[in-house]
């Protein structure tokens, strides 16, 4: 039987990420995608890395997700950009109407070149992050969330991890990523009794869009079909590793992940570790 996942995030006209990064993500592993859009984020062709976001009104956002619960009983559901408290609630609403549908939260707080947009910090620490079965914040938005004023260390994300884990998440994954210093990516996973971090050699200094979205959207696809976290986890990044060593270039300085990388072009570079 097809698995199937929702996606609540919003529109990248570029591609690379959101929805459009969801879907794609979603289709290399099987899984019918089926989408609740937020916003529409499009590009400034005078300033590469200059973002316009347009919200979807919430009255829309809310008919969106009823039309999607009443057409499907989803395997997983997965959340990007949400853009306003409202959504938030509504988004809380249905994955507590869906008893315990299996959900990725993805806390975007900040956007590639823009910094922080929005302050949805206590509205994902009361509503989402207790129905996620795990949530996926990168070095910005774990801090922001925890309050810290940055996460530097492997033993830093432990305490952010764990910290997140108390307040209600079944698991986090806090994705370190190319940025901490050294010659490994690294991610950490705890899911209440352990950590296990996965390291991958990084691809070089590039920045590339849709990274994040992608590995939140490939935790899901694994989720729904039936992985345990720590095999999602292991999975998802092996997926995004590829994508992102097979990135393609577009108008704005910053290239795209190629989804389709591990099956078309995979990378010889790609050996993750779970420690």
């Amino acid at each position: 039987m097809v698995k199937r996942a929702l996606t609540v995030a919003g529109s990248d006209t570029s591609g690379g990420a959101g929805i459009q990064a969801d879907l794609k993500v979603f289709e290399e592993h099987g899984i019918f995608g089926t989408t609740a859009l937020t916003s529409i984020v499009t590009y400034d062709p005078a300033n590469e890395l200059h973002h316009d976001i347009d919200f979807v009104d919430s009255a829309v956002i809310e008919k969106q997700l009823t039309s999607a619960f009443a057409l499907h009983a989803f395997d997983g559901v997965k959340s990007g950009m949400l853009g306003s408290t409202e959504t938030v609630t509504l988004l809380a609403a249905a994955l507590h109407r869906a008893e315990g549908v299996r959900y990725v939260l993805d806390p975007v707080l900040v956007c590639k070149g823009q910094g922080m947009m929005v302050d949805l910090k206590q509205a994902f620490l009361d509503e989402l992050l207790p129905q996620a079965s795990v949530v996926t914040p990168n070095l910005q938005e774990a801090a922001a969330l925890v309050g810290a004023e940055s996460i530097d260390t492997v033993n830093e994300m432990r305490d952010v991890a764990r910290e997140l884990h108390s307040r209600g998440a079944k698991a986090v994954m806090v994705k370190g990523g190319a940025r901490l210093a050294g010659n490994q990516a690294v991610d950490v996973l705890y899911d209440g009794e352990e950590f296990t971090v996965f390291t991958s050699p990084k691809l070089g200094d590039l920045m590339v869009n849709g990274a994040g979205c992608s590995l939140a959207a490939a935790i899901t696809s694994e989720l729904a079909l039936g992985s345990d976290v720590r095999t999602a986890v292991e999975r998802a990044k092996a997926f995004v590793t590829h994508a992102i060593a097979g990135h393609i270039s577009n108008a704005s300085s910053v290239d795209s992940v190629y989804h389709a990388a591990a099956r078309l072009s995979p990378s010889e570079d790609v050996n993750v570790q779970r420690q």
